[in-house]
């Protein structure tokens, strides 16, 4: 059934590798199969390796759900049983597309519809998409098309924010704040933050008024100075970045070599600000648009996520907080990793892993209070952050 959907405007050009990926989006991940899958796939006709492999390899979850009842698990090295030499799915090469499991179907592409809205953008985590952000200049745009694709069912939610009755205008407003080019992308993350900050306030007190006031730009909110990059600013974020990549290495799989790399580069002893600085200045030669492709990257996450109205118990104020560690993160592993592997496919690749964190699980939820076990809960500390 067709839809319309309202997209970023890369989604209509968007492609898939295949087997040309450098890192399978099914590399590490478990692939969930809803009950009729698994039953339609366990007497499917197919090749005698097909079905060896999938005899081999699929299992009842822990606890089964009509929507996630089986798994397909990864074998010891992480790959997918399924892939095959080439990079292609044996699954799909040998069956089509619609013998895969809905999120083989639809990766990277995050559709949903909610309250009879359409949206479909894709995650950052797939390299194709951050190799195609990282080819423009322009801002992103938002635009409706009709697109072929059925929505999964979706999950019911689970926490409700007072929206004024226009969650999707809301978020659009903030987006347009992290593409004000009249300031350097630090000072437009602190804006958003500020602009986030009297929207809440606003709906707390059901101030239907001055939501219109802020959304229609009657009542502007005036962008904070923009972050000075002073030693003693940039030593204090570059020690609070360490230590939170420290805690994040320890919980994700799959940015914990590009962390060790990052915090071996810098370290933490003496000269650790000057060869960040070299680090920073050799990411900027090797990318000198890495600006626009930051911009690029928190704006599609941000759509992608519903920022700042994720199904979590986070208030607004502390969804800020978490972007600027999507921030701060990104910028920490891109010019540590590149200092050794200066190639713009490496930035890619460390982005891509960044955002397997990002947005497929819930950092919302514990970036927050890692930023404020820091001490990092206000502007001007953010601002020490952002300077990186």
């Amino acid at each position: 059934m067709t839809h319309e959907y309202l997209v970023p405007d890369y989604v209509p050009d968007f492609a898939c590798k295949m087997g040309a990926c450098r890192s399978a989006c099914c590399e590490g991940w478990p692939i969930s199969f809803t009950m009729d899958d698994y039953f339609r796939l366990l007497g499917v006709p197919c090749s005698p390796e097909l079905r060896r492999r999938l005899d081999g390899s699929m299992q009842l979850a822990l606890h089964p759900t009509p929507e996630e009842y089986a798994q397909i698990t990864p074998r010891y090295d992480g790959q997918c049983p399924m892939r095959m030499a080439d990079g292609r799915c044996l699954l799909h090469a040998e069956l089509g597309e619609s013998a895969l499991a809905a999120v083989c179907r639809l990766y990277p592409r995050g559709v949903r519809e909610e309250d009879g809205a359409y949206e479909c953008s894709c995650a950052n985590s797939c390299e194709a998409v951050l190799e195609l952000l990282l080819s423009r200049e322009a801002p992103l745009t938002f635009l409706r098309c009709a697109l072929p694709i059925e929505p999964p069912p979706a999950a019911p939610r689970h926490e409700f924010f007072e929206t004024a009755g226009r969650p999707q205008e809301i978020r659009l407003f903030l987006i347009a704040r992290m593409q004000d080019r009249r300031y350097p992308l630090p000072q437009r993350i602190l804006a958003l933050g500020k602009a986030l900050h009297a929207l809440d306030d606003a709906l707390t007190a059901h101030d239907g008024a001055r939501v219109s006031r802020l959304l229609s730009g009657e009542e502007s909110v005036p962008a904070p100075e923009a972050p000075a990059p002073g030693a003693a600013q940039l030593c204090f974020g570059l020690q609070a970045a360490e230590r939170m990549l420290k805690i994040m290495d320890e919980r994700s799989v799959s940015i914990r070599d590009y962390g060790a790399q990052a915090l071996a580069v810098f370290g933490s002893e003496e000269g650790a600000l000057a060869r960040y600085e070299d680090a920073a200045a050799r990411f900027g030669a090797l990318l000198p648009g890495w600006a626009a492709w930051f911009e690029h990257m928190l704006v599609n996450h941000m759509f992608f996520v519903q920022f700042p109205y994720q199904d979590r118990p986070v208030s607004l104020k502390d969804e800020f907080i978490a972007l600027c560690a999507v921030y701060v993160l990104l910028r920490f592993l891109c010019v540590g990793w590149t200092a050794e592997h200066p190639e713009k496919s490496a930035a890619v690749d460390v982005a891509a892993a960044a955002f397997r964190l990002i947005d497929h699980t819930e950092f919302d939820r514990y970036a927050a209070p890692i930023l404020k076990e820091l001490g990092c809960d206000d502007f001007s500390t953010l601002s020490n952050l952002l300077c990186l």
